[in-house]
């Protein structure tokens, strides 16, 4: 992965392993580049039971829980962009996400799928597909009999021993596991991992050769103050994180150790009830070193209790750790929100690892990420998906919308990649309890290429990007989606750049590091209706005055125009910029409520900056904006036209003013920069720009 990098038709633009080659074909072109598929109109899962979701190269397949408590398989075709689905089994179990099944394809190709009740009894339940890869039809169900009262299946193949491994939560509600010799067609009790006096919450990932590793709480979150414990098991025994042996792991009903006996990742001071832990998610490097996500409530209710639930779960962190080979190293990346329901004060929306890049996490929140502030839709608090990723030169991570203000909730996302592709799932509706839902599956999809070569980062880090923009509730979060994209910019081209975020108010609006403005080769405007002081001002008109280049996104184009009278001393307004400089006049917004179609003009295809995009059109959430007629000069060159209720306008052009370049685009709506067309054409017109 070290030589891709990756963008993704979800994409965060926090940078990835790569960019998305767009024109090249791939194996699913049938998927609509950038945009949200409905995969089932019913389905559910819980976090405890791996793996929930497989990628075999055109297809994804994915487990689920019907509202009414139907298990199921679905298919998802990439290629033809098409699903189907197959019900494990129908009124045998009740509704409830903990029931869903775990996946796993065997050596022959076949699947196996284990499921199990929410502890309602001993009896753990797996069916074997009939076809290599196929979910169309399926063996008779099989039951292994227990010692106890059963729930959740992670289920993992050792390619080393032949062996394979569920391990679910059993007796006394402690983790136990079945063994296989034949790839899951029988199975024999092997033992229990450890004994505790709590129902220990686990997480699990495998190397598929000879090691699983796991992640642990003492308790559930509202009986103990738990911390998060990792260990692993291979050959026969149980290890800390630096591989000192524990022992032998236990083929009996019973067992010498504790969650305490592993390595601790986090302390949740045990004595306090604060900063209390839960696991979420585990994946494993290309080193095979662990890397994991968990959740910790900051203000819990009591310990215990059932009754007088409103007290707490209302503050929640996601937390990031990694194993260097020697040490465990944690922080907190990101703020949650709120807890999903009342009585289960620790459930969140969710965090996810991806599969291959230790640096991206997804994540469910009802907050901004960054800063904890509450994200409502008509007034009520709503979760949403991001996709995160650590900063180039920081332990800081950017964030980008993957959903975006949606009417319902987003949680509980998925990530799964190989090396040509990734995709995301994840649920959407109403999740009242989990035995009270009604939930869609959504997903989208993302390609590789190859990255920059050594050559062309060494050239692009001669450049300076600066990005101007402003905090508004109407200038389209970009204080989410600029430093990501400048992120990635960095990371992945090479480029340096700086994100200057102002204060004040609009009428008297002041950025911070001038001095970057002076040195940039190129300016990047991405700001609303602010008047800035005469001298900043002046450095963005020297700056085309040198004939440095320039980009406008979106709300460029009313960037600096304030009626005069409202500017206070000191300040200036600037509403030639836009006639002057990029090239039209701000004519106010089309249909509001409509979406916009974004398609290639062929009489310029062959512009640079429109290389890789794809011939066929996509879709902007945003509204389009009324910018014709443009300037009349020989200069302008219109690259994309939008669509929006039968209204056609320009939302991509470029000019030249002097020696200085211009490139203009009304596109730049939050969830565009999850969008690998758009975010290409952005990468392109930043690579013109500097040539």
């Amino acid at each position: 992965m070290t030589s891709k990098f990756l963008f993704i038709l979800l994409f965060s633009v926090s940078s990835l392993h790569s960019t998305i080659l767009l024109g090249q074909k791939s194996a699913a072109t049938a998927v609509s580049l950038g945009e949200t598929v409905r995969l089932s109109e019913d389905g559910s899962w819980c976090w405890f039971q791996d793996d929930r979701a497989l990628l075999l190269e055109d297809k994804v397949i994915f487990s689920g829980v019907t509202s009414s408590g139907t298990n199921t398989v679905t298919e998802w075709d990439l290629r033809k962009n098409q699903t189907s689905e197959f019900s494990l089994s129908e009124n045998v179990l009740p509704a409830d996400d903990h029931n869903v099944s775990a996946l796993m394809v065997r050596p022959d190709g076949k699947l196996l799928s284990v499921y199990a009740g929410h502890s309602i009894d001993s009896l753990v339940r797996y069916r074997i597909s009939e076809n290599v890869g196929d979910i169309s039809s399926w063996s008779e169900e099989k039951i292994v009999k227990t010692n106890g009262r059963v729930c959740y299946s992670n289920v993992y193949r050792l390619s080393d021993t032949g062996e394979t491994f569920n391990f679910y939560r059993g007796n006394e509600s402690n983790p136990h596991f079945l063994i296989s010799t034949d790839e899951g067609d029988s199975w024999e009790f092997g033992g229990r991992l450890f004994e505790d006096f709590g129902r220990a919450y686990l997480r699990y990932a495998s190397d598929g050769k000879s090691r699983i590793h796991f992640i642990t709480t003492e308790e559930h979150p509202r009986h103990h103050n738990n911390s998060i414990y990792h260990g692993y098991y291979e050959d026969g025994n149980l290890f800390r994180s630096d591989g000192t042996l524990v022992g032998p792991i236990s083929r009996n009903t019973k067992s010498p150790y504790k969650p305490t006996d592993f390595t601790v990742v986090y302390d949740g001071d045990a004595s306090t009830r604060a900063d209390v832990a839960w696991t979420s998610d585990i994946k494993l490097d290309p080193q095979g070193r662990p890397y994991i996500v968990f959740s910790v409530t900051k203000d819990p209710i009591t310990r215990g209790e059932t009754r007088n639930t409103s007290l707490g779960g209302f503050d929640h962190r996601y937390h990031y750790a990694t194993w260097d080979g020697t040490n465990w190293s944690q922080q907190e990346i990101a703020f949650a929100g709120s807890r999903l329901y009342p009585g289960e004060n620790e459930y969140t929306g969710l965090i996810s690892l991806h599969p291959s890049n230790s640096q991206v996490v997804y994540l469910s929140a009802d907050v901004d990420p960054a800063t904890g502030k509450p994200l409502e839709v008509d007034g009520q608090r709503r979760y949403e998906i991001f996709r995160g990723e650590k900063s180039s030169n920081s332990q800081a991570w950017t964030w980008a919308p993957i959903t975006y203000q949606s009417t319902t909730d987003n949680i509980r996302p998925i990530v799964l990649a190989d090396g040509e592709k990734e995709v995301v799932l994840w649920l959407s509706g109403r999740y009242t309890t989990y035995r009270d839902y009604q939930l869609e599956v959504n997903g989208k999809v993302s390609y590789y290429r190859t990255a920059s070569t050594a050559q062309e980062k060494s050239q692009a880090a001669k450049k300076k990007i600066t990005f101007l923009i402003s905090e508004d509730p109407h200038n389209y979060e970009a204080t989410w989606t600029i430093p990501g994209f400048a992120n990635l910019l960095e990371k992945e081209k090479g480029y340096q750049t700086s994100v200057l975020l102002g204060k004040g108010p609009r009428e008297s609006y002041t950025l911070p590091q001038v001095e970057k403005i002076a040195d940039a080769d190129l300016l990047v405007v991405f700001i609303r209706r602010v008047a800035l002081p005469h001298d900043q001002l002046e450095l963005i008109k020297n700056h085309l005055a040198q004939g440095k280049p320039l980009i406008g996104i979106r709300t460029a184009n009313h960037a600096f125009s304030l009626p005069e009278e409202t500017v206070e001393t000191g300040h200036e307004a600037w509403w030639e910029f836009v006639p002057q400089i990029l090239g039209h006049e701000n004519q106010g917004y089309g249909p509001a409520t409509s979406p916009t179609t974004v398609s290639v003009n062929r009489k310029n295809k062959n512009h640079p900056i429109l290389k890789g995009i794809p011939k066929q059109s996509w879709t902007s959430r945003g509204n389009i904006y009324l910018v014709s007629p443009l300037a009349d000069d020989k200069t302008t060159k219109i690259l994309l036209h939008g669509t929006s209720s039968s209204h056609a306008e320009p939302v991509a052009f470029t000019r030249q003013i002097g020696e200085s370049k211009i490139f203009y685009t009304s596109l730049g709506f939050p969830t565009d920069f999850s969008s690998p067309p758009f975010i290409h054409l952005l990468t392109n017109a930043v690579d013109w720009a500097l040539k």
